[in-house]
C-alpha cells in the first residue's frame, strides 16, 4: 500500500479592493486607476505557483483558499486557470476545500455561478454589519439587504458550503442591537459563520479617528457581553464554537483551511504578502517566508526570478513549540500531545508548559485536560480570555 501523502494548503492572494475598510489592517490596495491589468497579476502568480509548489510534488492539496483583498474582482478564467495548474504540481485531494471571498456588492454576486463553474466549491462572503449607517461609516458599498440577498444567492449555488463574516463591536452598537443584528443573520446563514469582535488595528483608519476621539465604541464589558450572546445564540441554534471566531452547525461545515493551520499543517502561500509554513523536503527543516508586500514590487520580482519572496528563514525548536501551543488552543479541540510531539522532539506538553498555571487554569474553569487522550483544551469561558491565558502557560 502506498504511503499516505502529506497534507498541504495553498492561500493565495488577491490584493485589490474596490473600496478600503476603515478597520482593515490585511495587505490590500485600492483598484489603480486605470483598472487592474489581470493578465500581469496572473501570470505572476501562476509564475509563483509553479516556482513554490514544485518542491511539494509528493504531498496533496487538501485546502485551496483565495483570500485578499478581494478575490471576487478577479477573473473566473483566471481562478480556474491557478486551480488547474495548482493541481498538476500537487494534486488536489479528493473532496478538496476550494474557497473564495466575496464582498455582497452586485458586479461580485453575479460572478458567483462562473467562480463555481472554475472549480470554487465554498463561498466566503463579507458582510461584516447589516446596519447601513456602521457599513457608511466604515466604508463599505453595499447594504445590509444587500449582503443577506447574496448570501441567499450562494446559498442556491454552493449548499451546504458557504460563510459569512459578521463583526460586532461597531461604533454607538447596543447589545439589543447586536441581538438583533444576530438573529437575522442566523436566520440566513447556511452551516457556517465567522463571527468577530472589531479590532482597533495600529494603522488604520479606524486607529486614527479612535485616537482623536472622533469614534467612540462600545465599553470592554459590554463588547465581552456581545461576545458571550453571541455563543449562547449561536449554541441555541445549533452552531457550535469550534474555534475562536467561527461556528459550523456540523463538523463537516467546519473550514479545513483553517483548521489546517491551527493543527500545524504546511501551507504555501503566494501572491503579495501571503505567508508560507512548511517542512524543506531537502533537510527537513521547519521554513517560515512571507512575500513583497507591494503589488507591483512583488510582480516584478516573480517576473524577474520566478517567486516574489521578501523574507525567509528557519522556524527554531523553540518557535515552532510555541506556535504549536498557540494555534492549538485558538480551537475547543485543542491540541494533544501526540501532536504536540511531532514537532517539539519528543518533549511533552507537560514538559513543556508551565503546569502550575495549566492548573490554576483548569482549577478556574478556563482549560480541561483529558487525560486518556492527553489533549490540552480551553473551554468556552476559557477561549474568551485565550490570549491572556497563553502569556501566563508558555515558558
Amino acid at each position: 500500500m502506498a504511503a499516505a501523502r502529506v497534507p498541504l494548503s495553498l492561500y493565495v492572494h488577491w490584493p485589490y479592493c474596490s473600496f478600503l475598510c476603515k478597520f482593515c489592517a490585511f495587505s490590500k490596495a485600492r483598484v489603480p486607476s486605470q483598472g487592474v491589468d489581470h493578465e500581469r497579476i496572473t501570470n505572476a502568480l501562476l509564475k509563483e505557483l509553479r516556482t513554490c509548489l514544485a518542491p511539494h510534488k509528493d504531498k496533496e492539496l487538501r485546502s485551496i483558499y483565495f483570500g485578499g483583498g478581494t478575490p471576487s474582482l478577479s477573473l473566473p478564467r483566471n481562478i480556474e486557470r491557478i486551480i488547474s495548474e495548482a493541481n498538476k504540481l500537487v494534486p488536489l485531494a479528493p473532496g478538496a476545500e476550494v474557497t473564495l471571498e466575496s464582498n455582497p456588492t452586485l458586479a461580485e454576486v453575479t460572478k458567483m455561478r462562473d467562480f463555481k463553474l472554475a472549480g470554487v466549491n465554498r463561498y466566503s462572503i463579507g458582510i461584516q454589519t447589516l446596519n447601513d449607517d456602521s457599513l457608511r461609516k466604515m466604508g463599505r458599498l453595499h447594504t445590509g439587504a444587500e449582503g443577506l440577498a447574496a448570501v441567499d444567492r450562494a446559498k442556491a449555488l454552493f449548499p451546504g458550503r458557504v460563510t459569512f463574516d459578521m463583526i460586532f463591536g461597531f461604533e454607538s452598537q447596543t447589545l439589543r442591537q447586536w441581538q438583533e443584528e444576530l438573529k437575522t443573520a442566523l436566520d440566513h446563514a447556511d452551516r457556517h459563520l465567522s463571527i468577530y469582535q472589531l479590532t482597533v488595528e495600529p494603522g488604520t483608519p479606524l486607529f486614527r479617528d479612535q485616537r482623536a476621539q472622533r469614534v467612540v465604541l462600545p465599553s470592554d464589558d459590554v463588547q465581552a457581553r456581545m461576545y458571550e450572546m453571541t455563543v449562547d445564540m449561536c449554541l441555541a441554534r445549533g452552531f457550535r464554537h469550534y474555534e475562536v471566531s467561527s461556528y459550523a452547525s456540523h463538523p463537516s461545515a467546519e473550514s479545513m483551511h483553517n483548521k489546517g493551520y491551527w493543527r500545524g499543517q504546511q501551507w504555501v502561500g503566494i501572491g503579495p504578502s501571503a505567508h508560507s509554513r512548511f517542512t524543506d523536503p531537502t533537510n527537513r527543516q521547519r521554513i517560515s517566508s512571507v512575500r513583497i508586500p507591494d503589488t507591483q514590487r512583488w510582480a516584478q520580482q516573480c517576473e524577474r526570478a520566478g517567486h516574489g519572496t521578501g523574507k525567509e528563514f528557519v522556524v527554531s525548536d523553540a518557535e515552532a513549540k510555541q506556535e504549536a501551543v498557540v494555534f492549538g488552543l485558538r480551537m475547543l479541540e485543542g491540541i494533544s500531545d501526540e501532536g504536540f510531539m511531532g514537532v517539539s522532539g519528543g518533549q511533552s506538553l507537560t514538559g513543556y508548559l508551565c503546569m502550575a498555571r495549566v492548573q490554576h487554569y483548569i482549577d478556574e474553569g478556563h482549560l480541561s485536560w483529558h487525560a486518556p487522550t492527553a489533549c490540552l483544551a480551553p473551554t468556552e469561558r476559557g477561549l474568551q480570555v485565550i490570549d491572556t491565558i497563553l502569556l501566563e502557560i508558555i515558558p
